[in-house]
């Protein structure tokens, strides 16, 4: 695997070569790093090099969090000069927001609010991973690794359900006013194929994927590109032109403070593969960024990076100038022409249910 990345990093630079003609991109304008399992004290123990580097943390918290700990933490990230922002998560009830758990998200938000201004903690932001269900997700990554592309469309198509996604959806847009109510700003994260839904005004692919993003008042976007781990799910090759094209995309409709999430880094993940170890494609995929005009971009994970050599060798290779990244992915190209097919089907579908010719 390591002379596998070394043969597709070297074939990188070689192809960049004759596309930079000398031109380099500025280094991104705002830096993030998530954290989803190492402990508050772990955590801790490096908010003075992400200080360094400018970057933000995305803290994962879960109810069973909300004790002296978290505010203590809390209070010595704002004194090391670390702005963090929560990334809100259930555990028992699917771990992201979803159609499943709107609900309870909803109610999870107001009670972190809460729980913050009684500890006389200010949050500027709260992060909501919009994503499948646990075990929706753990039966789409077992179907997709073993080939059964047929079993993948009927699992999927056994979760379109309009009525109860538009009930989902009106209750993220209450959640998402209930935050700016409290002076709060709500930040989505998504799977990159939502991004192929949003085009013909219709949510059949979200819907499909229980996972509502359009028409809720978002103040910022992110987009998960992490190459291996869609490498493993659709069983394809994917060179840092897959991030490129997305992020280009992400561009045209969100504008430059759109944010797109890059890694994995080392194993740490819930169904993500075996990730980066050469801090190297950190820097392709912050170059094909950067290219396509984005200008934030979000590292998973602190808890890779630690396993992977320490967060400054990574933090290095996201921070700096990179060279311009010109090549498109013909396989990014193919997933996507996937979705829009079926997102054409269902369109179909959806006409003829309406009796519309």
């Amino acid at each position: 695997m390591a002379n596998a990345r070394v043969r597709v990093g070297f074939f990188s630079l070689l192809i960049l070569h004759p596309a930079v003609c000398g031109c380099f991109n500025d280094p991104v304008e705002q830096l993030a790093v998530w954290s989803e399992f190492l402990t508050l004290d772990e955590v801790r123990e490096h908010l003075p090099v992400l200080a360094e580097h400018g970057a933000d943390l995305y803290l994962a918290v879960r109810p069973d969090d909300l004790n002296d700990a978290l505010r203590a933490f809390l209070v010595d990230a704002e004194s090391a000069g670390v702005a963090v922002r929560p990334w809100l998560q259930l555990p028992e009830m699917g771990i992201w927001l979803n159609e499943d758990n709107a609900a309870e998200f909803r109610a999870f938000s107001g009670l972190f609010l809460d729980w913050a201004d009684a500890n006389g903690i200010a949050v500027e932001w709260l992060i909501y991973d919009i994503e499948p269900a646990f075990d929706y997700a753990v039966a789409l990554a077992q179907a997709a690794s073993n080939g059964e592309i047929g079993a993948v469309i009927e699992l999927v198509l056994s979760h379109r359900d309009p009525a109860r996604y538009r009930a989902a959806l009106a209750t993220m847009q209450d959640m998402v006013g209930d935050v700016h109510a409290r002076g709060v700003r709500a930040m989505a994260v998504t799977l990159p194929w939502i991004i192929d839904d949003l085009s013909d005004g219709d949510p059949d692919i979200q819907d499909l994927f229980d996972t509502p993003f359009a028409d809720i008042p978002w103040d910022e976007i992110s987009v998960i590109l992490y190459r291996e781990t869609f490498e493993a799910f659709f069983g394809l090759p994917l060179s840092p032109g897959f991030v490129a094209r997305y992020a280009e995309s992400i561009h045209r409709r969100y504008g430059e403070d759109a944010q797109v999430a890059i890694g994995t880094i080392s194993g740490p993940g819930l169904l993500t593969a075996p990730g980066y170890t050469d801090p190297f494609d950190v820097s392709l995929d912050v170059s094909a960024a950067r290219s396509a005009g984005i200008r934030s971009v979000s590292l998973f994970s602190l808890d890779g990076m630690i396993l992977a050599g320490g967060v400054e060798r990574w933090l290095a290779a996201a921070s700096g100038s990179t060279l311009h990244y010109a090549y498109p992915d013909p396989f990014a190209s193919l997933i996507r022409l996937g979705f829009g097919g079926l997102d054409a089907l269902l369109n179909e579908d959806n006409a003829v249910l309406s009796g519309t010719p």
